[in-house]
């Protein structure tokens, strides 16, 4: 297939070392939402998905192109005709997101010049066998294998949480594993 027949899950390499230990990606809940389901977001948008930008990197290419050096770009592709694949804005219908949650979503998402359209989800897991995996090189997409990388270093790139009870835990661990990507 070609890669326009793909939606894609954009992450970040820090992510990967407990999206390969599950061996899924797996919906999750907004940090905002209260009723919500978890979703798990794709993108119709062939080379980066702008609501997922978290810092200024994620928007300006000169910047998105030093960053593999850090710790990596990553996507996951599932075929476009997938059944499971909800478009926005049913699968806020769906996943009953509140009213308000969506709305927040949509203006953030427009503000980093992204276009809701492209936004599907799916409420639930996908097991990493039927995804393709790719890698940003600077310059273009890649495929790759995660059992390639080394997943431990970008274990250890992973910020933690504060400690509970005097034990510090990493942000997987206090998300319940590879809940990831929240849009």
């Amino acid at each position: 297939m070609k890669p326009t027949n793909f939606v894609w899950h954009y992450t970040v390499g820090t992510r990967l070392p407990a999206i390969s230990e599950s061996g899924l990606l797996i919906p999750a809940r907004s940090l905002h939402a209260t009723a919500s389901l978890g979703v798990l977001w794709f993108s119709r948008q062939q080379t980066w998905e702008p609501s997922t930008a978290r810092t200024g990197w994620k928007r300006h290419p000169a910047a998105r192109t030093a960053f593999p050096e850090k710790d990596g770009v990553f996507r996951f592709g599932l075929p476009a005709s997938d059944s499971r694949l909800v478009p926005w804005p049913a699968v806020t219908r769906l996943a009953d997101i509140d009213i308000p949650e969506a709305m927040a979503m949509v203006s953030a998402g427009l503000r980093r010049g992204a276009s809701p359209t492209d936004w599907l989800g799916v409420v639930a897991q996908v097991p990493l066998a039927e995804l393709r995996f790719q890698r940003w090189d600077g310059a273009t997409w890649r495929d790759a294998q995660l059992d390639e990388l080394d997943l431990a270093a970008l274990s250890a790139m992973r910020p933690t949480v504060p400690p509970e009870h005097g034990k510090p835990r990493s942000v997987a661990a206090a998300r319940g594993g590879a809940m990831h990507d929240v849009h």
